[in-house]
């Protein structure tokens, strides 16, 4: 997967961003991480980028309009590339089980999602919170990417490796097991004392266990 700078850089609401504007927009980040998007000023974002206010806006008309080129390419291209990620990986050979699937996709999605926390931490607050936001990020996806994750649960019920549920609910089941990890220990509370490994391994384990066929 490309790295977020990567993407920001061919983004068409983020390219050929100067050394300035590149402060404001990594300023921006880092306050609303922080503080919140209701809760950080244009003043504050210049500030922290070490610019005038006026810098800020000669990019961006608001402070919407940044929020909004921070958010786009999460819902455009970033959350579309981890699901097909995902279901290329699927299709793969060499997982004769679903706990070494599930194993291999989680770790690998987890690194990614921690290395990026401060953009998945804006994403999550104005997604859950907005209702605006949420509806723009919603229209930014392309659902194409929601078939390959049908026909990757698919292959993996056809192998009896998974449980014959709605693809619909196991992905839900799934991605609403990681978040809760993710909230508890990178969004919500700060839990610098936890056996992180162990965590993901009973994770993993907790994941296998519901959805692996009755018969297995």
């Amino acid at each position: 997967m490309k790295s977020l700078i990567e993407i920001y850089k061919e983004s068409p609401e983020t390219s050929g961003l100067t050394d300035k504007q590149l402060k404001i927009f990594q300023a921006a980040i880092n306050l609303f991480a922080k503080k919140g998007y209701k809760d950080t000023s244009t003043k504050e974002i210049a500030r922290e980028a070490g610019v005038s206010e006026g810098s800020l806006f000669k990019r961006f008309n608001n402070k919407e309009e940044l929020l909004l080129s921070i958010l786009k390419p999460m819902s455009r291209v970033i959350l579309p590339e981890i699901l097909n990620e995902f279901s290329e990986e699927t299709m793969k050979s060499g997982y004769p089980t679903l706990h070494d699937f599930i194993n291999v996709i989680l770790r690998n999605r987890m690194e990614f999602f921690k290395a990026n926390i401060d953009v998945l931490r804006i994403f999550i607050d104005e997604f859950i919170y907005d209702e605006n936001i949420r509806q723009d990020m919603i229209d930014e996806i392309p659902y194409e990417y929601l078939k390959n994750i049908n026909e990757s649960f698919d292959k993996l019920k056809s192998d009896n490796l998974l449980i014959d549920w709605n693809n619909v609910e196991i992905f839900r089941f799934i991605f609403s097991t990681i978040f809760g990890y993710l909230a508890q220990h990178y969004f919500l509370f700060k839990s610098p004392n936890w056996d992180e490994e162990e965590e993901i391994s009973h994770l993993v384990d907790f994941l296998v266990k519901g959805l692996t066929p009755d018969d297995k």
